[in-house]
């Protein structure tokens, strides 16, 4: 029996140790991946990290209790929509839904950021239009002002106009633990 693991381990030894350059089947033209001015763009295309630049200084601006901030790269017509079917419209609208939460708050922070730059070039679905897309996960760690305390992941899908604005928001997360959280403040 030793005799037969000695031999099966020395051929593994062997099988491992092989340097011995296969081919994959791969041809090397000498053709770069470069797209003909005839070629068809991709689908979606990953962008540079920097594309989600806006949204995460208008995250760190609400975190701030700067609300203006938070809303500096919003579209005028922004349509700002939660996972729960409600929404507002309007880049003012949106400014004065987030000041009168920032009222409730004590305290809110973000860690654990994701980001993921998109350009759509061929859409899916009549809801979600071509361009420029962020999606963006985070975890919220908030502190009301009756001292509750949530730690929540939330997840953005932010679609940006030609003009490099924001002018859709998508927001999930489950916002019954929030309104729990926060109904003693509600008055």
């Amino acid at each position: 029996m030793k005799k037969n693991f000695l031999f099966a381990a020395c051929c593994m030894l062997l099988l491992a140790c092989n340097n011995e350059k296969k081919d994959d089947g791969k041809m090397d033209d000498g053709k770069k991946d470069t797209m003909s001015s005839g070629d068809k763009k991709p689908a979606s295309e990953l962008l540079d990290l920097s594309a989600a630049d806006p949204i995460k200084k208008s995250f760190a601006a609400f975190a701030k209790g700067d609300v203006d901030g938070m809303v500096a790269d919003f579209d005028d017509n922004i349509r700002y929509t939660w996972s729960g079917g409600d929404s507002v419209i309007g880049k003012q609208a949106v400014k004065d839904y987030y000041t009168g939460r920032l009222k409730l708050i004590q305290s809110i922070s973000y860690s654990n950021e994701i980001v993921l730059p998109l350009q759509v070039n061929e859409s899916q679905s009549p809801a979600a239009p071509t361009g420029k897309w962020v999606l963006y996960w985070t975890m919220a760690d908030v502190t009301y002002k009756n001292g509750k305390n949530l730690k929540f992941w939330m997840h953005n899908a932010n679609h940006f106009n030609d003009a490099g604005k924001v002018d859709f928001v998508g927001q999930y997360m489950d916002r019954h633990p929030i309104m729990e959280a926060t109904k003693d403040l509600m008055k």
